[in-house]
């Protein structure tokens, strides 16, 4: 027999049937075509692992497209920070709303549609489903180690970039948390060390200032600004104060009214959303409630809380922007995006797509391997869609190979074809597929305990169910979700 820990594991309940939604970027009434599964608890790790496989969450509930199949393909993409390099645009958009903090000016431009920027996107839609009927008591595992039937060891070797983290006892809801160190890559818990040709310079400047010479630095010579210091470029004596302030949301926070009519707001304006369709019950299946268990690391310079937070965009003291941001332990993933309307003529949702590039550039100097931004789907036969890949660099990821590529060299290929594999190397396979061995090792709870699918599919079948299980999440969640049966 082996134990499995109830307060480290996901669960998840598995929606078997292949769903079909209205498309929310051409209206085809059933051309979303995708799969999903509705998420009791993730641990940031696992999560990770499905969105780096097409997956995507919306409240609770996770889905993930078929490509192939649904109207408009949508490719997971990411923009890696530390190659990041701001276009002419995105600086006038920056200094556009630096401008107007600083004194007021572009006020004029508001209901001005000539003045301004089209910020606008297609509706994404809100793939959320309701919780399965079945009992499951989550209580049971919370501080518990829950026995199980062993067939075998399948141990998976794991990715040395992979950032492993082990809980303890919870403590405010956040998890204290111990960073193993691997043999391949930075030890997070420590400052990186020196490279032998700066502690050579460092032992030379010392010896000659022991002499008395000093080595004055030449001023560089038309060094580019960064994109913090595009950012941060607004006075102390502005007009207007800003602020963003990070929050874990709940229906008892102080700002939830605010943020709640803000969402509605948002919706109804630049969605033509109805009033009833985007409530505080709405806003909370869509943006507040989330799987994810909130964990701390430690990082170089200071600790890094992974989870689900919003960031809330305020002058003076009027919420005017949110962004809703997953911290995962090698990205930042963006959830959605909504501002005021009142403030369009500012570009916002440009603007917050800029101060989340920099707040993983921020992050990164702590946590090393989290140097990545996810921007959701890129839609390259919905034009709207397209400013995604505008954010250099970007990449997109192969739907077949689970391979990432520069988006330069995909939008090609997509001009000529709605789908496409994106990996050129016909001989190229899913290194993270799973053997039978993998999913007959997945473990799944039924009748009020849980056993590996080896054994659970010689009284329940099910065996096409949990290959496809196997093929859609891959071997790294295979291992580690636990999947809760209706049967029993």
């Amino acid at each position: 027999m082996s134990a499995l820990n109830g307060e480290k594991i996901s669960i998840v309940h598995w929606f078997s049937d292949l769903e079909t939604h209205q498309c929310g970027y051409c209206k085809n009434q059933t051309g979303s075509v995708s799969y999903g599964m509705w998420a009791e608890r993730l641990n940031v790790e696992d999560y990770q692992n499905l969105i780096d496989r097409g997956w995507r969450r919306s409240g609770m509930y996770c889905y993930k497209p078929m490509m192939h199949l649904t109207c408009c393909p949508q490719y997971t993409i990411k923009c890696s920070v530390q190659d990041f390099k701001l276009s002419k645009s995105q600086k006038k958009v920056i200094k556009r709303f630096n401008k107007f903090v600083t004194n007021g000016t572009g006020q004029k431009d508001i209901g001005d549609a000539s003045n301004v920027a089209d910020d606008s996107t297609p509706h994404e839609p809100i793939m959320v489903r309701e919780k399965p009927n079945v009992v499951f008591d989550y209580s049971k595992f919370v501080n518990s180690d829950i026995k199980m039937e062993s067939i075998g060891d399948h141990s998976n070797p794991s990715c040395s970039s992979t950032v492993r983290i082990e809980t303890s006892c919870a403590r405010d809801d956040v998890e204290k948390t111990v960073v193993e160190k691997h043999s391949v890559g930075p030890d997070l818990c420590k400052a990186p060390c020196k490279k032998a040709k700066i502690l050579r310079i460092e032992r030379k400047q010392q010896k000659l200032r022991a002499k008395g010479i000093t080595l004055e630095k030449a001023p560089p010579v038309n060094e580019a600004k960064t994109l913090e210091e595009f950012l941060n470029e607004i006075p102390a004596t502005s007009k207007y104060k800003f602020k963003i302030q990070q929050e874990w949301m709940s229906r008892n926070h102080p700002t939830f009214k605010q943020s709640s009519q803000l969402f509605k707001k948002y919706q109804m304006a630049v969605h033509n959303e109805p009033a009833n369709e985007c409530g505080e019950k709405q806003f909370c299946e869509f943006l507040v409630d989330t799987p994810l268990k909130r964990v701390r690391v430690r990082g170089n310079s200071s600790a890094v809380t992974f989870g689900s937070f919003h960031q809330q965009y305020w002058l003076d003291d009027e919420l005017i922007a949110v962004a809703v941001l997953d911290i995962l332990p090698r990205c930042v993933s963006s959830v959605y995006f909504f501002y005021d309307p009142d403030y369009r003529f500012l570009t916002l949702g440009t603007y917050g797509s800029l101060r989340e590039v920099q707040f993983v550039q921020s992050l990164s100097k702590s946590v090393p391997a989290l140097k990545f931004y996810y921007m959701g789907f890129y839609i390259h036969s919905c034009p709207k869609m397209r400013y995604k890949g505008k954010l250099n660099s970007s990449f997109l990821l192969c739907p077949e190979t689970y391979q990432w590529f520069p988006i330069e060299k995909c939008t090609p290929k997509l001009e000529k074809e709605k789908y496409s594999r994106l990996n050129d190397d016909l001989d190229a396979l899913d290194e993270n597929l799973c053997t039978s061995r993998d999913i007959d090792s997945i473990k799944v709870w039924v009748s009020y305990s849980f056993t590996h699918f080896g054994n659970y599919k010689r009284k329940y079948g099910e065996e096409e169910v949990f290959e496809n299980i196997g093929r859609l999440v891959g071997r790294k969640n295979a291992s580690s979700l636990l999947f809760v049966s209706t049967k029993g």
